[in-house]
Protein backbone atom coordinates (compact mmCIF):
# COMPACT_ATOMS: atom_id res chain seq x y z
CA UNK A 1 0.00 0.00 0.00
CA UNK A 2 1.21 3.08 -1.10
CA UNK A 3 1.15 6.62 0.81
CA UNK A 4 -1.12 7.77 -1.30
CA UNK A 5 -4.03 5.07 -0.01
CA UNK A 6 -3.23 5.48 3.68
CA UNK A 7 -2.49 9.41 4.21
CA UNK A 8 -6.63 10.24 4.07
CA UNK A 9 -7.82 8.22 6.27
CA UNK A 10 -5.42 8.63 9.00
CA UNK A 11 -5.59 12.30 8.56
CA UNK A 12 -9.52 13.23 9.85
CA UNK A 13 -8.06 12.34 13.26
CA UNK A 14 -4.59 14.07 13.40
CA UNK A 15 -6.93 17.26 12.64
CA UNK A 16 -9.03 16.20 15.47
CA UNK A 17 -5.65 15.87 17.41
CA UNK A 18 -4.53 19.10 16.15
CA UNK A 19 -8.07 21.10 16.94
CA UNK A 20 -8.09 19.17 20.82
CA UNK A 21 -4.45 19.37 21.52
CA UNK A 22 -5.17 22.69 23.51
CA UNK A 23 -8.41 21.59 25.01
CA UNK A 24 -8.42 19.31 28.35
CA UNK A 25 -5.84 18.91 30.71
CA UNK A 26 -2.94 21.57 30.74
CA UNK A 27 0.44 19.58 29.17
CA UNK A 28 4.02 20.49 30.34
CA UNK A 29 5.45 22.50 27.68
CA UNK A 30 7.59 20.71 25.11
CA UNK A 31 11.38 20.88 25.62
CA UNK A 32 13.64 21.46 22.49
CA UNK A 33 14.38 17.51 22.86
CA UNK A 34 11.19 16.91 22.65
CA UNK A 35 10.42 19.12 19.20
CA UNK A 36 13.31 17.24 17.74
CA UNK A 37 11.90 13.84 18.55
CA UNK A 38 8.33 15.41 16.62
CA UNK A 39 10.44 16.26 14.02
CA UNK A 40 11.80 13.57 13.49
CA UNK A 41 8.82 11.41 13.78
CA UNK A 42 7.48 13.26 10.62
CA UNK A 43 11.10 12.98 8.82
CA UNK A 44 11.25 10.22 5.66
CA UNK A 45 7.93 8.40 6.00
CA UNK A 46 7.91 5.71 3.57
CA UNK A 47 5.53 3.88 1.82
CA UNK A 48 6.64 0.75 3.76
CA UNK A 49 5.81 2.58 6.82
CA UNK A 50 2.18 1.39 6.12
CA UNK A 51 2.43 -2.16 4.43
CA UNK A 52 0.26 -3.85 7.36
CA UNK A 53 -2.70 -2.64 9.04
CA UNK A 54 -0.74 -2.88 12.87
CA UNK A 55 2.16 -0.54 10.94
CA UNK A 56 -0.83 1.90 10.03
CA UNK A 57 -1.95 2.08 13.30
CA UNK A 58 1.39 2.84 15.16
CA UNK A 59 2.74 5.08 12.42
CA UNK A 60 -0.31 6.87 12.60
CA UNK A 61 -0.23 7.06 16.24
CA UNK A 62 3.91 8.51 16.20
CA UNK A 63 2.55 11.03 13.64
CA UNK A 64 -0.61 12.57 15.88
CA UNK A 65 1.72 12.61 18.46
CA UNK A 66 4.63 14.19 17.18
CA UNK A 67 1.73 16.92 15.63
CA UNK A 68 0.28 17.18 19.27
CA UNK A 69 3.90 18.14 20.49
CA UNK A 70 4.38 20.96 18.11
CA UNK A 71 1.34 22.11 18.36
CA UNK A 72 1.24 22.31 21.79
CA UNK A 73 4.88 24.67 21.56
CA UNK A 74 3.15 27.10 19.68
CA UNK A 75 5.47 29.47 17.93
CA UNK A 76 8.42 27.36 19.01
CA UNK A 77 6.82 24.06 17.53
CA UNK A 78 6.30 26.31 14.01
CA UNK A 79 9.91 27.99 14.49
CA UNK A 80 11.55 24.06 14.92
CA UNK A 81 9.50 23.16 11.62
CA UNK A 82 10.79 25.97 9.65
CA UNK A 83 14.05 25.72 10.31
CA UNK A 84 13.70 21.54 9.45
CA UNK A 85 12.29 23.11 6.48
CA UNK A 86 14.73 25.27 5.70
CA UNK A 87 17.70 22.33 6.48
CA UNK A 88 15.74 20.33 3.82
CA UNK A 89 16.24 23.02 0.99
CA UNK A 90 19.59 24.06 1.90
CA UNK A 91 20.68 20.48 1.21
CA UNK A 92 18.42 19.61 -1.84
CA UNK A 93 16.88 16.73 -0.01
CA UNK A 94 13.21 15.41 -1.34
CA UNK A 95 11.35 15.14 1.61
CA UNK A 96 7.71 16.05 0.24
CA UNK A 97 5.46 14.36 2.95
CA UNK A 98 7.26 16.12 5.71
CA UNK A 99 6.71 19.32 3.62
CA UNK A 100 3.19 18.93 3.19
CA UNK A 101 2.62 17.31 6.90
CA UNK A 102 4.60 20.30 8.37
CA UNK A 103 2.25 22.71 6.41
CA UNK A 104 -0.27 21.20 8.17
CA UNK A 105 0.58 21.87 11.82
CA UNK A 106 2.21 25.60 10.61
CA UNK A 107 -1.56 26.23 9.54
CA UNK A 108 -2.83 24.79 13.00
CA UNK A 109 -0.33 26.80 14.88
CA UNK A 110 -0.55 30.31 13.25
CA UNK A 111 -2.75 30.50 10.82
CA UNK A 112 -2.87 33.14 8.39
CA UNK A 113 0.12 34.20 10.18
CA UNK A 114 2.62 30.92 8.85
CA UNK A 115 0.07 31.32 5.43
CA UNK A 116 3.44 32.96 3.63
CA UNK A 117 6.25 30.10 4.84
CA UNK A 118 3.01 27.23 3.54
CA UNK A 119 3.15 28.68 0.38
CA UNK A 120 6.71 28.55 0.28
CA UNK A 121 6.83 24.92 1.09
CA UNK A 122 4.44 23.92 -1.13
CA UNK A 123 6.36 25.71 -4.07
CA UNK A 124 9.06 24.15 -6.58
CA UNK A 125 9.20 20.72 -7.35
CA UNK A 126 6.73 19.69 -4.31
CA UNK A 127 4.27 17.02 -5.34
CA UNK A 128 1.21 18.35 -3.87
CA UNK A 129 -0.42 15.13 -4.99
CA UNK A 130 1.42 13.19 -2.39
CA UNK A 131 -1.44 13.91 0.27
CA UNK A 132 -3.39 16.43 -1.36
CA UNK A 133 -5.90 16.08 1.72
CA UNK A 134 -3.11 18.03 3.80
CA UNK A 135 -3.10 20.64 0.93
CA UNK A 136 -6.80 20.87 -0.10
CA UNK A 137 -8.10 21.12 3.41
CA UNK A 138 -5.45 23.69 4.58
CA UNK A 139 -6.13 25.67 1.62
CA UNK A 140 -9.84 25.22 1.76
CA UNK A 141 -9.84 26.77 5.75
CA UNK A 142 -7.30 29.90 4.65
CA UNK A 143 -10.15 30.55 1.66
CA UNK A 144 -13.00 30.49 3.95
CA UNK A 145 -11.49 33.35 5.86
CA UNK A 146 -12.07 35.65 2.75
CA UNK A 147 -8.46 37.49 3.82
CA UNK A 148 -5.80 38.62 1.74
CA UNK A 149 -2.84 36.97 3.85
CA UNK A 150 -4.70 33.45 2.63
CA UNK A 151 -3.79 34.39 -1.48
CA UNK A 152 -0.03 32.97 -1.70
CA UNK A 153 -1.40 29.85 -0.18
CA UNK A 154 -4.17 30.04 -3.22
CA UNK A 155 -1.65 30.73 -5.60
CA UNK A 156 0.70 27.70 -4.83
CA UNK A 157 -1.98 25.02 -5.39
CA UNK A 158 -2.52 26.52 -8.86
CA UNK A 159 0.07 24.87 -10.47
CA UNK A 160 -1.45 21.46 -9.56
CA UNK A 161 -3.75 19.66 -11.58
CA UNK A 162 -3.29 15.55 -10.25
CA UNK A 163 -4.61 16.09 -6.25
CA UNK A 164 -7.74 15.04 -5.42
CA UNK A 165 -10.34 14.72 -2.40
CA UNK A 166 -13.04 12.51 -1.70
CA UNK A 167 -15.95 13.49 -0.13
CA UNK A 168 -17.47 10.28 1.56
CA UNK A 169 -20.38 11.79 2.88
CA UNK A 170 -21.46 12.37 -0.65
CA UNK A 171 -19.66 10.05 -2.45
CA UNK A 172 -17.76 12.63 -4.76
CA UNK A 173 -14.46 12.94 -5.89
CA UNK A 174 -12.88 16.08 -6.19
CA UNK A 175 -10.49 16.40 -9.03
CA UNK A 176 -8.90 19.50 -10.85
CA UNK A 177 -10.37 21.60 -12.08
CA UNK A 178 -13.37 21.14 -9.52
CA UNK A 179 -10.34 21.20 -6.65
CA UNK A 180 -9.88 24.84 -7.60
CA UNK A 181 -13.02 25.84 -8.16
CA UNK A 182 -14.04 24.78 -4.47
CA UNK A 183 -10.50 26.30 -3.33
CA UNK A 184 -11.01 29.94 -4.90
CA UNK A 185 -14.65 30.19 -5.37
CA UNK A 186 -14.80 29.84 -1.17
CA UNK A 187 -12.32 33.49 -1.09
CA UNK A 188 -15.12 34.97 -3.41
CA UNK A 189 -14.69 38.16 -6.12
CA UNK A 190 -11.96 40.13 -4.07
CA UNK A 191 -9.47 37.09 -5.56
CA UNK A 192 -9.84 37.74 -9.03
CA UNK A 193 -6.93 40.42 -9.19
CA UNK A 194 -4.64 38.06 -7.88
CA UNK A 195 -5.35 35.17 -10.90
CA UNK A 196 -5.45 37.95 -13.49
CA UNK A 197 -1.33 38.14 -11.88
CA UNK A 198 -0.96 34.53 -12.36
CA UNK A 199 -1.93 34.52 -15.77
CA UNK A 200 -0.19 37.99 -16.54
CA UNK A 201 3.26 36.44 -14.81
CA UNK A 202 3.46 33.03 -14.16
CA UNK A 203 5.74 30.93 -16.28
CA UNK A 204 3.45 27.59 -15.29
CA UNK A 205 1.34 26.49 -17.74
CA UNK A 206 -1.09 24.43 -15.65
CA UNK A 207 -1.24 27.17 -13.12
CA UNK A 208 -1.85 29.66 -16.37
CA UNK A 209 -4.42 27.44 -17.24
CA UNK A 210 -6.28 26.86 -13.54
CA UNK A 211 -6.17 30.50 -13.73
CA UNK A 212 -7.95 30.69 -16.80
CA UNK A 213 -10.78 28.86 -15.92
CA UNK A 214 -11.58 30.77 -12.66
CA UNK A 215 -11.66 33.87 -14.29
CA UNK A 216 -13.64 33.01 -17.23
CA UNK A 217 -16.49 31.74 -15.11
CA UNK A 218 -16.41 34.82 -13.95
CA UNK A 219 -16.48 36.62 -16.81
CA UNK A 220 -13.63 38.86 -15.35
CA UNK A 221 -13.54 41.24 -18.43
CA UNK A 222 -9.79 42.81 -17.55
CA UNK A 223 -7.70 39.98 -18.66
CA UNK A 224 -9.87 39.20 -22.03
CA UNK A 225 -6.88 40.44 -23.97
CA UNK A 226 -4.38 38.29 -22.21
CA UNK A 227 -6.36 35.58 -23.14
CA UNK A 228 -6.68 36.75 -26.51
CA UNK A 229 -3.15 37.04 -26.54
CA UNK A 230 -2.85 32.82 -25.13
CA UNK A 231 -5.21 31.39 -27.45
CA UNK A 232 -2.83 32.99 -30.02
CA UNK A 233 0.69 32.59 -28.47
CA UNK A 234 0.31 30.15 -25.68
CA UNK A 235 1.44 26.21 -24.98
CA UNK A 236 0.14 23.45 -24.13
CA UNK A 237 -2.69 23.92 -21.43
CA UNK A 238 -2.79 27.31 -20.93
CA UNK A 239 -3.60 27.52 -24.83
CA UNK A 240 -5.92 25.39 -24.82
CA UNK A 241 -8.11 26.74 -22.27
CA UNK A 242 -7.46 30.63 -23.39
CA UNK A 243 -9.64 29.10 -26.35
CA UNK A 244 -11.89 27.66 -24.74
CA UNK A 245 -12.13 30.83 -22.17
CA UNK A 246 -12.49 33.03 -25.49
CA UNK A 247 -16.03 30.84 -26.03
CA UNK A 248 -17.16 31.50 -22.55
CA UNK A 249 -16.85 35.00 -22.77
CA UNK A 250 -18.64 34.77 -25.91
CA UNK A 251 -17.17 38.44 -27.21
CA UNK A 252 -18.21 39.24 -30.37
CA UNK A 253 -14.52 39.89 -31.95
CA UNK A 254 -13.69 36.72 -31.35
CA UNK A 255 -15.83 34.87 -33.47
CA UNK A 256 -13.60 34.88 -36.84
CA UNK A 257 -10.89 33.41 -34.89
CA UNK A 258 -12.86 30.30 -33.29
CA UNK A 259 -14.09 29.30 -36.73
CA UNK A 260 -10.68 30.02 -38.08
CA UNK A 261 -9.30 27.42 -35.61
CA UNK A 262 -11.53 24.53 -37.19
CA UNK A 263 -9.00 24.53 -39.99
CA UNK A 264 -6.31 23.06 -38.08
CA UNK A 265 -5.91 19.16 -39.10
CA UNK A 266 -4.90 18.20 -35.67
CA UNK A 267 -7.85 16.77 -33.83
CA UNK A 268 -6.97 17.83 -30.04
CA UNK A 269 -6.10 21.32 -30.91
CA UNK A 270 -9.17 21.23 -33.06
CA UNK A 271 -11.62 19.89 -29.86
CA UNK A 272 -10.43 22.81 -28.19
CA UNK A 273 -12.18 25.39 -31.16
CA UNK A 274 -15.14 23.20 -31.37
CA UNK A 275 -15.59 22.99 -27.32
CA UNK A 276 -15.37 27.19 -27.58
CA UNK A 277 -18.01 27.38 -30.20
CA UNK A 278 -20.12 25.65 -28.15
CA UNK A 279 -20.11 27.92 -25.12
CA UNK A 280 -19.57 30.88 -28.12
CA UNK A 281 -23.14 30.05 -29.24
CA UNK A 282 -23.67 31.47 -32.53
CA UNK A 283 -25.32 29.82 -35.73
CA UNK A 284 -22.96 30.87 -38.50
CA UNK A 285 -20.49 28.16 -36.98
CA UNK A 286 -22.87 25.34 -38.24
CA UNK A 287 -21.35 24.92 -42.12
CA UNK A 288 -18.01 24.91 -40.30
CA UNK A 289 -18.49 21.88 -38.02
CA UNK A 290 -20.60 19.51 -40.25
CA UNK A 291 -18.23 17.82 -41.87
CA UNK A 292 -16.63 16.97 -38.13
CA UNK A 293 -19.68 14.64 -37.75
CA UNK A 294 -17.28 12.17 -39.81
CA UNK A 295 -14.09 12.72 -38.05
CA UNK A 296 -12.11 9.53 -36.90
CA UNK A 297 -11.39 11.29 -33.85
CA UNK A 298 -13.73 9.81 -31.49
CA UNK A 299 -13.44 13.13 -28.83
CA UNK A 300 -13.60 15.51 -31.87
CA UNK A 301 -16.45 14.14 -33.04
CA UNK A 302 -18.38 13.48 -29.92
CA UNK A 303 -17.58 17.33 -29.26
CA UNK A 304 -19.08 18.11 -32.50
CA UNK A 305 -21.53 16.59 -32.20
CA UNK A 306 -22.56 18.13 -28.70
CA UNK A 307 -21.90 21.70 -30.24
CA UNK A 308 -24.38 20.61 -33.48
CA UNK A 309 -27.57 19.76 -30.80
CA UNK A 310 -26.63 22.77 -29.01
CA UNK A 311 -27.15 24.87 -32.04
CA UNK A 312 -30.69 24.36 -32.92
CA UNK A 313 -31.12 25.16 -36.46
CA UNK A 314 -31.99 23.85 -39.75
CA UNK A 315 -28.70 23.37 -41.26
CA UNK A 316 -27.93 21.19 -37.92
CA UNK A 317 -30.42 18.99 -38.06
CA UNK A 318 -30.33 18.33 -41.61
CA UNK A 319 -26.83 17.29 -41.43
CA UNK A 320 -27.65 15.20 -38.15
CA UNK A 321 -30.05 13.41 -40.55
CA UNK A 322 -27.42 13.04 -43.43
CA UNK A 323 -25.08 11.71 -41.03
CA UNK A 324 -27.82 9.14 -39.64
CA UNK A 325 -27.40 6.26 -42.20
CA UNK A 326 -24.43 3.86 -41.89
CA UNK A 327 -22.40 3.75 -45.50
CA UNK A 328 -21.60 0.20 -47.03
CA UNK A 329 -20.18 -2.17 -45.44
CA UNK A 330 -20.42 0.35 -42.14
CA UNK A 331 -18.38 -0.98 -38.91
CA UNK A 332 -19.87 -1.78 -35.28
CA UNK A 333 -18.39 1.74 -34.24
CA UNK A 334 -19.92 3.34 -37.41
CA UNK A 335 -23.36 1.93 -37.14
CA UNK A 336 -23.75 2.63 -33.69
CA UNK A 337 -22.38 6.26 -34.29
CA UNK A 338 -25.30 6.72 -36.91
CA UNK A 339 -27.67 5.66 -34.43
CA UNK A 340 -26.52 7.81 -32.14
CA UNK A 341 -27.22 11.10 -34.84
CA UNK A 342 -30.90 9.31 -35.70
CA UNK A 343 -31.68 9.68 -32.22
CA UNK A 344 -30.96 12.99 -31.78
CA UNK A 345 -32.91 13.70 -35.35
CA UNK A 346 -35.88 11.90 -33.46
CA UNK A 347 -35.85 13.46 -30.95
CA UNK A 348 -36.10 17.30 -32.80
CA UNK A 349 -38.86 15.95 -34.70
CA UNK A 350 -40.90 14.99 -31.23
CA UNK A 351 -39.86 18.31 -29.52
CA UNK A 352 -41.78 19.62 -33.73
CA UNK A 353 -44.29 17.02 -33.43
CA UNK A 354 -43.31 16.47 -36.87
CA UNK A 355 -41.89 13.27 -38.80
CA UNK A 356 -39.20 13.70 -41.20
CA UNK A 357 -40.94 14.01 -44.59
CA UNK A 358 -43.41 16.72 -42.70
CA UNK A 359 -40.35 18.28 -41.59
CA UNK A 360 -38.83 18.95 -44.97
CA UNK A 361 -42.13 19.58 -46.97
CA UNK A 362 -42.05 23.02 -44.92
CA UNK A 363 -41.19 25.81 -46.71
CA UNK A 364 -37.66 26.99 -45.34
CA UNK A 365 -39.03 29.98 -43.21
CA UNK A 366 -40.91 27.21 -41.30
CA UNK A 367 -37.86 25.24 -40.43
CA UNK A 368 -36.27 28.07 -38.93
CA UNK A 369 -39.29 29.14 -37.01
CA UNK A 370 -39.96 26.02 -35.96
CA UNK A 371 -36.36 25.57 -34.98
CA UNK A 372 -35.95 28.82 -33.43
CA UNK A 373 -38.86 27.95 -31.33
CA UNK A 374 -36.81 25.39 -29.69
CA UNK A 375 -34.06 27.39 -29.19
CA UNK A 376 -36.52 30.32 -27.46
CA UNK A 377 -38.01 27.60 -25.03
CA UNK A 378 -34.48 26.97 -23.35
CA UNK A 379 -34.24 30.54 -22.95
CA UNK A 380 -37.30 30.68 -21.37
CA UNK A 381 -36.24 30.81 -18.19
CA UNK A 382 -34.60 34.20 -18.29
CA UNK A 383 -37.51 35.73 -19.27
CA UNK A 384 -40.24 37.76 -16.82
CA UNK A 385 -43.39 36.44 -17.13
CA UNK A 386 -46.90 38.00 -17.97
CA UNK A 387 -48.26 38.78 -14.08
CA UNK A 388 -44.80 37.67 -12.61
CA UNK A 389 -43.79 39.31 -9.26
CA UNK A 390 -41.02 41.45 -9.82
CA UNK A 391 -37.91 41.79 -7.79
CA UNK A 392 -36.54 44.96 -7.01
CA UNK A 393 -32.43 45.56 -6.64
CA UNK A 394 -32.90 46.81 -3.48
CA UNK A 395 -34.45 43.34 -2.84
CA UNK A 396 -31.92 41.39 -4.51
CA UNK A 397 -29.64 42.78 -2.17
CA UNK A 398 -31.77 41.68 0.42
CA UNK A 399 -31.82 38.31 -1.18
CA UNK A 400 -27.97 38.03 -1.54
CA UNK A 401 -27.52 38.86 2.02
CA UNK A 402 -29.65 36.20 3.17
CA UNK A 403 -27.88 33.65 1.07
CA UNK A 404 -24.70 34.61 2.25
CA UNK A 405 -25.80 34.50 6.00
CA UNK A 406 -27.31 30.76 5.11
CA UNK A 407 -24.84 29.31 2.06
CA UNK A 408 -27.71 28.29 0.05
CA UNK A 409 -30.11 30.00 -2.63
CA UNK A 410 -32.63 27.82 -1.92
CA UNK A 411 -35.35 28.51 0.88
CA UNK A 412 -35.89 31.34 3.03
CA UNK A 413 -37.91 34.42 2.78
CA UNK A 414 -36.79 34.67 -0.82
CA UNK A 415 -37.36 31.19 -1.75
CA UNK A 416 -39.80 32.58 -4.67
CA UNK A 417 -37.24 34.35 -5.86
CA UNK A 418 -35.74 32.52 -9.63
CA UNK A 419 -33.60 32.83 -12.32
CA UNK A 420 -35.68 35.72 -14.46
CA UNK A 421 -35.86 37.76 -11.60
CA UNK A 422 -32.41 37.66 -10.54
CA UNK A 423 -31.60 39.08 -14.14
CA UNK A 424 -34.70 41.35 -14.54
CA UNK A 425 -33.16 43.00 -11.22
CA UNK A 426 -29.38 42.74 -11.48
CA UNK A 427 -26.61 44.41 -14.01
CA UNK A 428 -23.39 43.46 -14.69
CA UNK A 429 -22.56 45.56 -11.79
CA UNK A 430 -23.81 42.85 -9.27
CA UNK A 431 -21.61 39.81 -10.71
CA UNK A 432 -19.11 40.55 -7.64
CA UNK A 433 -22.02 39.92 -5.46
CA UNK A 434 -23.01 37.08 -6.95
CA UNK A 435 -19.58 35.59 -7.01
CA UNK A 436 -19.47 36.21 -3.50
CA UNK A 437 -23.15 34.27 -3.02
CA UNK A 438 -21.26 31.50 -4.35
CA UNK A 439 -18.50 31.31 -1.79
CA UNK A 440 -20.80 30.75 0.82
CA UNK A 441 -22.18 28.15 -0.79
CA UNK A 442 -19.13 26.50 -1.52
CA UNK A 443 -18.76 26.04 2.08
CA UNK A 444 -20.51 23.29 1.67
CA UNK A 445 -17.95 20.97 0.10
CA UNK A 446 -20.99 19.12 -1.45
CA UNK A 447 -22.28 17.57 -4.88
CA UNK A 448 -25.13 19.86 -4.05
CA UNK A 449 -24.19 22.82 -3.18
CA UNK A 450 -22.61 22.40 -6.74
CA UNK A 451 -26.12 22.74 -8.03
CA UNK A 452 -26.61 26.20 -7.26
CA UNK A 453 -23.29 27.39 -8.13
CA UNK A 454 -23.91 26.45 -11.50
CA UNK A 455 -27.32 28.68 -11.53
CA UNK A 456 -25.33 30.93 -10.09
CA UNK A 457 -22.86 30.58 -13.12
CA UNK A 458 -25.52 30.52 -15.66
CA UNK A 459 -27.11 34.29 -14.41
CA UNK A 460 -23.14 35.19 -13.93
CA UNK A 461 -22.83 34.50 -17.50
CA UNK A 462 -25.87 36.04 -19.08
CA UNK A 463 -25.05 39.30 -16.84
CA UNK A 464 -21.38 39.00 -18.48
CA UNK A 465 -22.12 39.35 -21.85
CA UNK A 466 -24.76 41.82 -21.70
CA UNK A 467 -22.05 44.10 -21.58
CA UNK A 468 -20.84 43.72 -24.80
CA UNK A 469 -23.67 41.16 -26.94
CA UNK A 470 -27.11 42.20 -28.13
CA UNK A 471 -28.27 38.23 -27.60
CA UNK A 472 -26.38 36.41 -24.73
CA UNK A 473 -27.52 32.43 -25.58
CA UNK A 474 -27.79 31.31 -28.95
CA UNK A 475 -28.25 33.24 -31.93
CA UNK A 476 -28.02 33.97 -35.25
CA UNK A 477 -25.11 35.92 -35.28
CA UNK A 478 -23.29 37.13 -32.66
CA UNK A 479 -23.15 41.36 -32.37
CA UNK A 480 -22.73 43.99 -30.27
CA UNK A 481 -26.02 45.79 -28.68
Amino acid sequence: MTTRGLIPATLSVLLCLAHASVAGEPTPRPTAADLDKAVAAMRKVKPADFEDEEKQKAKGRELSDAWKTLIGAGPAGATRLKTEIAAITKAKERDDFFKLGAAVVLWQIGKLNEAKTIAAAWLGDVDLALNYNYVFYTAFEAAMTQDARALPLLTAVLRDDKGSIFLAVHSLQVKWPLTHEFLWGAFGSKGLPALARVLAESKDETAQASALRLLAKAHYLPVLQEVRRLAREGQGAAHGEAVKALGEFGHPQDYDFLVGGLKTTDPKEAWYFVYALYEYADLRAVPHLVRLLGAEDEALRNEATACLTHLDCPAALEALQKYSTPPPGATEDQKKMTAEYAKYVQQYLTEMNLTWDAYTAKPAAERAAAMATLRGRADGKYVLKAGDRRLTHDELLKAAAEWMKNGRITGGAYEWVEDRHVLAAATAADIPLLLDVKAKCYRRLSDECLYETRTLDRLIRRLGRSRYRKVVGVCEKVEAP
